[in-house]
């Protein structure tokens, strides 16, 4: 796979074109240059005279986003869609794994970026990977069906494709956050003539990552009316996918 096709940064750009802000990272899910990306790197507040724009690797500079980002009806949905974002034709894209295909404990990756603090200098990039932790919100809310993944999801990463291989590369969900969770890693007691006169207890919070499942990935592009995605089990046929 040609990661500098299929893996995209997002920043604010100043009137110069400069970018100024590290914001987010997008993927391509329709094959006119449509990008993925996650409503709350999208929807914010933009200074006069700057704009959103995606690093563009093909041309060597950043591409400004005239066209307003599609949003849910449903402001907790954390899914926005980057309509026609490239200054040149593209067809590559990934194609979104058949829900039903989608199993806890499937081998799932990502290749992201991350920036701690969000400068535009310190952007890092990374690759993740293991297996589906659980599901949920899946049987009620399809609009929110989510999985978790076995690590975290950094900043700058939101955004980011979740994939498995399925007949190829296949869009299993798209990274939004975390969920933390606490577990015991130490207790320390002391005794007193028998009875307990000190106990301290020490805990460590680890994170895992939150993804929306394929599903919630689905709804959302058909209700908001984007044409052009592929939903499949079998291998599809993407330039520089494999």
């Amino acid at each position: 796979m040609d990661i500098s096709r299929f893996f995209y940064r997002l920043f604010l750009v100043d009137s110069e074109n400069l970018p100024t802000t590290f914001i987010g990272s997008a993927f391509p899910v329709t094959p006119d240059g449509g990008l993925l990306t996650c409503r709350h790197v999208v929807d914010l507040s933009i200074p006069s005279g700057h704009a959103i724009a995606v690093y563009d690797p093909v041309i060597s500079r950043f591409s400004r986003i005239s066209r307003c980002p599609v949003l849910s009806v449903n402001p907790e949905v954390d899914i926005a869609y980057l309509p026609n974002a490239f200054e040149h034709p593209k067809t590559e894209f990934f194609p979104i794994l058949s829900p039903s295909q989608l199993k806890i404990g499937e081998d799932v990756y990502t290749f992201g970026y991350f920036s701690i603090g969000g400068g535009p200098e310190n952007v890092e990039q990374g690759y993740f990977s293991g297996r589906i932790v659980n599901f949920f919100r899946h049987e009620y809310e399809v609009d929110q069906a989510s999985l978790m993944l076995p690590f975290p999801v950094l900043e700058g990463m939101s955004g980011s494709p979740v994939l498995t291989y399925h007949n190829g590369p296949k869009l299993a969900g798209i990274a939004i956050g975390n969920r933390s969770s606490r577990i015991l890693a130490h207790e320390i007691f002391e005794f007193k003539d028998g009875q307990t006169e000190f106990k301290e207890t020490i805990n460590r919070i680890i994170e895992f990552g939150v993804a929306y499942h394929p599903a919630a990935i689905i709804q959302f592009l058909s209700r908001t009316g984007v044409k052009g995605f592929i939903v499949s089990d079998q291998k599809v046929e993407v330039q520089a996918l494999e």
